[in-house]
């Protein structure tokens, strides 16, 4: 397992791929090579006349355009837009998009100067869907291909009155497509896109919004102002660097307490002092102070940066969860320009996607078991830890509030700022695609429900987060698995193991019916399938959790699990072994098609092996045998930055996306330019990430140890009350 983790350490730095996306886009792989093929077998004679005729496409409409009035369609075509077409200055001439080099390597777009037009104010910057149907084989076959072609236009010309216009090039093979790829939108299709800047009016939904964003930034800087005037004026002693001297006279007493930084918190949030009084007990903070002092946004600073890590902790999740959300960003920078063909070189994308050293990337889906398998050790580890001292019994209620409260409220946020504040963001000549989300706005409340998941992507809103509701709903049925664990250990092993082997073979089955999405995989399946019936189903991605929770179980079980020898080293090369070839098998697929039976072994098998392959880690890092790898996972920089893990896996996509539609350009797959982007999305990601922890996971994690406080606490505060009072 340690050459596993190096290689994906290496790899998840210099190149990334997700195989849950690829396998959405797996009809579009396969159309990548068709059309290359189509390319390859046309002669040098067609290829001359595609070329001429791309290229006077141009000159054609820079023709109509000098002679608009004159046409016969001017009666239909607005007074406005026909009197500021008479003469077009040098610049907006100059904007259009002009036919690119690479036709042969799938370079689509033809964008033109997005900012060269905006700037001059009256004009506009539209985005024209054609499409080339080039004569082949000597005529008796056509290929078709899709072009988004940038132009530069008054604004007072509509998109209708564009299009009306752009019907009369006399092009043979060259006309609008009336099906164009625009994403995510219950609008008809169109075939002309205007940006405006800005994307949309400011509406209601904006405004409450940014409401409601400077109401919890003005909660955030009261509440640091209240805890500096309580550390400087009511606290004595130096709390945590501040410090103020106490110039009341007569005689001082000295005495002990204790006072929480947040009442209702853990150990962990409070400091211990000396306070110094006359004849005076310590004031009792009011429920207002308190409330204020959970949005403080130094306190949540502090504890964001704080890297200790406890006696009893498992170090090696940070850096396993960091490097897991690392890899997951690093797929994604590579993907979304690859599903809207905004490569210019998508052909040698696709070819350097075959290479073995690139299989590591494209078998990122593993990246997503990984943190099941977290969420599953962790859980069954903490809870059964809990359940040893209180006789099995927990507030089960107060079991499943907290886990909703812990996710809800981030989750809810950033459903908020994708329909109301993302389409002000960016802005670009293929903004459009982005700013309408019509599944958020209708179907918001199946990801607050989570239950996202058992509907069709095509409705999901924030179709990444679908990891969410399987994780939810594996948490709503674990009490039953943790109580047989903690009372009859035998039982609640075996019926564990039962129900991992079910979901091993329901995955294999249902994958040997549909097939993995052809693409990688071959022809073979229904296509489409692969997403709604298999990819994000519970009951075919639960067995990584389970393994999870076997974990946690033997952690709890074997605190001290001593082994010898020869079992660590063959434990060692076992895992390392095993996971290499889940990761590198895949890379056969590319040379031939593997059938549906291969298809659901592998799918089966896959996640729960690769999950056993890390559970071992964890288990050898724990109990001391885990070298230098638990050296570099339990460093203690993963610490701060794990804790922004589930934030940056909400806000990534959002940060990808917004610099793919905000790009002028199409992108290049180089390494250095590929390095580049991954490199500034996951910072940009860390940072918002950061912003959005401060003002929202940590205050509402306050608030739930402010409205309900453990029954721990509740103690400790009865026990320190009746020592003043002794």
């Amino acid at each position: 397992m340690a050459v596993v983790l190096s290689v994906l350490l290496l790899f998840c730095f210099c190149f990334g791929f997700h195989v849950d996306d690829v396998t959405g886009t797996s009809g579009h792989t396969a159309g990548v090579f068709s059309w290359y093929n189509k390319f390859s077998m046309m002669n040098i004679d067609e290829l001359n006349r595609l070329e001429t005729g791309i290229r006077n496409a141009k000159d054609d409409l820079m023709s109509e355009l000098m002679s608009f009035p004159e046409t016969g369609t001017v009666s239909t075509i607005s007074p406005g837009c026909i009197k500021d077409t008479v003469t077009f200055p040098i610049q907006a001439l100059d904007a259009f998009g002009k036919p690119r080099s690479g036709i042969l390597g799938e370079s689509f777009y033809w964008l033109g100067n997005f900012d060269e037009c905006t700037s001059l104010g009256t004009y506009q910057h539209c985005v024209a869907d054609m499409q080339i149907n080039a004569p082949m084989n000597n005529g008796t076959t056509n290929l078709t291909v899709p072009i988004s072609w940038g132009i530069c236009m008054p604004k007072s010309c509509s998109e209708d009155d564009i299009e009306i216009l752009i019907k009369q090039l006399d092009v043979p093979f060259f006309h609008l497509n009336r099906e164009p790829q625009t994403g995510k939108s219950d609008k008809p299709p169109g075939v002309v896109h205007c940006n405006q800047i800005p994307a949309k009016s400011y509406d209601a939904g904006f405004i409450c919004v940014v409401t409601l964003s400077s109401i919890l930034g003005f909660l955030m800087l009261l509440g640091a102002a209240v805890d500096v005037y309580i550390r400087w004026f009511e606290s004595p002693q130096n709390i945590n660097g501040y410090q103020r001297i106490d110039s009341s006279p007569g005689t001082v007493d000295t005495k002990s307490e204790r006072t929480p930084l947040l009442t209702g918190g853990t150990p962990n949030d409070s400091v211990h002092v000396e306070v110094q009084r006359h004849n005076q007990t310590p004031k009792k903070q009011g429920f207002l102070t308190r409330f204020l002092l959970c949005f403080a946004v130094n306190r949540s600073l502090e504890k964001l940066l704080n890297a200790k890590q406890g006696d009893k902790s498992v170090g090696c999740l940070n850096g396993i969860r960091v490097l897991s959300i690392s890899w997951v960003i690093l797929a994604h920078s590579l993907l979304y320009p690859l599903q809207q063909f905004l490569y210019d070189n998508t052909i040698e994308a696709y070819d350097f996607v075959k290479r073995l050293d690139f299989t590591v990337v494209i078998q990122g889906e593993y990246a997503v078991d990984t943190f099941f398998l977290l969420s599953g050790c962790l859980l069954t580890y903490l809870t059964l830890g809990k359940m040893a001292h209180t006789n099995g019994k927990l507030p089960w209620g107060l079991f499943y509030f907290h886990r909703f409260w812990r996710l809800t409220p981030v989750y809810a946020a950033m459903i908020l700022f994708i329909i109301f504040l993302d389409p002000y963001i960016g802005s670009g000549p293929l903004w459009y695609r982005y700013i309408d989300h019509p599944s958020c706005e209708k179907y918001w409340w199946r990801n607050l429900l989570y239950i996202s998941n058992f509907f069709p992507k095509s409705e999901m809103c924030m179709d990444w987060s679908w990891y969410l509701p399987n994780d939810m709903q594996f948490f709503v049925i674990s009490p039953f698995i943790l109580i047989l664990l903690h009372k009859v250990p035998k039982v609640g092993a075996g019926l564990l193991a039962t129900l991992t082997a079910i979901s091993i073979i329901i995955k294999a089955s249902l994958t040997a019916k549909y097939g993995m999405g052809g693409g990688v995989f071959g022809a073979g399946g229904v296509a489409g399938a692969y997403w709604d019936k298999i990819y994000d189903k519970p009951w075919t991605r639960i067995s990584p959790y389970f393994v999870g929770m076997a974990v946690g179980f033997i952690m709890v079980r074997r605190p001290h699990l001593r082994m010898r020898p020869i079992v660590v080293l063959c434990g060692w090369v076992l895992a390392s072994a095993v996971g290499l070839v889940v990761i590198y098998v895949v890379n056969n697929a590319f040379y031939r098609d593997w059938s549906l039976a291969e298809q659901g072994i592998y799918n089966g098998l896959g996640s729960f092996t690769w999950a056993s392959c890390v559970g071992w880690v964890i288990l050898a890092c724990k109990n001391g045998y885990g070298g230098w790898i638990n050296t570099f996972l339990s460093w203690n920089f993963w610490v701060p930055v794990g804790r922004l893990t589930y934030t940056v896996y909400l806000v990534h996509p959002i940060i990808l996306r917004n610099i793919l539609f905000s790009s002028s350009n199409p992108f290049s797959f180089t390494i250095i330019p590929i390095s580049t982007r991954f490199t500034g999305g996951i910072v940009l990601s860390h940072m918002v990430a950061f912003v959005f922890a401060l003002a929202i996971e940590f205050p509402f994690a306050n608030l739930e140890k402010l409205l309900i406080p453990s029954n721990v606490e509740k103690k400790k505060s009865e026990k320190e009350r009746n020592k003043e009072q002794a």
